[in-house]
């Protein structure tokens, strides 16, 4: 299945403001990436908030599914998150957006 465009800016978003913006985005804190999912919600808007959680219980609903070959070769980020990395990120952004309902 084929990213949907909110994958591409989210990636894109993340890889470029991480280390400037949110220098501790990886730490085991709950809600230490809440502000990055805020802001690309800003950005983006709330469709693309629903349209990337959608896609994100999609790719987790098969554990069998590689997630980190998935992040190398479909992310607009250019380093690497091995499977439980993306694992974590899309599991700890699923929980961040079913709060906003």
């Amino acid at each position: 299945m084929k990213p949907p465009q909110s994958f591409y800016d989210f990636t894109l978003q993340l890889h470029q403001d991480l280390d400037l913006v949110y220098p501790g985005w990886d730490s085991d804190t709950p809600g230490a990436r809440y502000e990055i999912y805020e802001d690309f919600r800003q950005g983006y808007g709330d469709q693309a908030v629903r349209e990337l959680a959608k896609y994100g219980k999609s790719l987790l609903a098969d554990d069998k599914t590689d997630l980190g070959t998935l992040w190398f070769n479909e992310s607009r980020a250019d380093w690497v998150i091995p499977d439980k990395g993306v694992r974590f990120l899309l599991e700890d952004f699923l929980g961040w957006a079913a709060s906003l309902s």
